[in-house]
């Protein structure tokens, strides 16, 4: 089976001529086609355009400018939150002639290196708009600065790990979430509180983890659980910002469940958890509007 032309890519939105040129070298690249804004817009390089065209020159590689074709994306291609959309783009004219210009260029012998000013490569148009469309064609390599060149597939791969390790983690962290909150109402209902609610939710942001009623006051309790105090105790993670929506949250949650002239605190729950029955939790009472917690009053409670 005969071997696919590789088309290189590269993305650094501070291009310089010298690093440039020791980077494509070894890959015996000839021609640059360059994707960025020209250095007279908004969005500009350190090298000046003249200087990089005359460094490249001199080291024999062609320079031709493509914003027109791979940068320029008119709102007609793109969704509500202004992202480009992949079966939109490839449609264009502008893309089209880009794509056939890389063909002849790749049938007159010049090999090519797609440049943007993307740095992150799963986030580069070069990656998921030009390597995807010409993948089949062509035998797509990203050049990164510390002179490694990985496929466009080994790339998806690397970004498909990345998302399930992330996917992963927020799934660990909502269940460590839910298991805090069970492990607080088990102690709220162990020491006397009635549970009115758990999770309200007025809008995101404004969420009231668990509402008890305890001595006829009303106990707005924000439940943080951590697996360790490695990074601090797990009540630092509430801010003035946190303590401004939970009081959002509260004003609206007594205007629903008429809760008028009745006393009411922030509370919180901070549980160190390494097991089911191995955890620390501390009951805070009283939050400041500042953030911080009140230590006047402090329960620790173990599972048996």
């Amino acid at each position: 089976m005969e071997e696919k032309q590789a088309i290189y890519t590269y993305g650094n939105n501070i291009i310089n001529a010298t690093e440039l040129i020791s980077l494509l070298q070894p890959y015996h690249i000839n021609c640059v086609v360059d994707c960025r804004p020209l250095s007279n817009t908004p969005i500009a390089t350190n090298t000046p355009l003249d200087e990089l065209k005359k460094t490249l020159q001199q080291h024999h590689i062609v320079y031709i400018p493509f914003f027109k074709h791979f940068g320029l994306f008119p709102n007609s291609v793109r969704n509500k939150q202004g992202d480009i959309v992949f079966k939109k783009v490839i449609l264009t004219e502008n893309f089209l002639q880009g794509v056939e210009r890389i063909n002849i260029g790749i049938q007159k012998g010049y090999n090519i290196c797609v440049i943007d000013n993307q740095i992150e490569t799963y986030k580069s148009k070069r990656f998921t708009l030009i390597g995807e469309y010409l993948k089949d064609t062509y035998n797509i390599l990203h050049l990164y600065p510390c002179g490694y060149c990985y496929t466009q597939e080994l790339v998806k791969q690397k970004i498909d790990e990345f998302r399930l390790h992330r996917k992963q983690k927020i799934n660990d962290a909502q269940n460590l979430g839910q298991t805090g909150e069970e492990l607080a109402a088990l102690y709220l209902t162990q020491n006397g509180y009635q549970i009115l609610d758990h999770n309200w939710n007025l809008h995101r942001g404004c969420e009231l983890d668990i509402v008890a009623r305890k001595d006829n006051k009303l106990h707005f309790i924000e439940v943080k659980t951590r697996t360790s105090d490695k990074y601090g105790e797990p009540q630092t993670a509430i801010n003035y910002k946190k303590i401004r929506n939970i009081a959002k949250a509260i004003r609206q949650y007594c205007y629903q469940r008429r809760f008028f002239n009745i006393e009411s605190q922030i509370d919180s729950i901070a549980i160190i958890y390494r097991a089911d029955n191995d955890y620390d939790l501390k009951h805070l009472l009283g939050i400041r509007t500042d953030g911080n917690a009140c230590d006047a009053c402090n329960t620790y409670y173990k599972r048996p």
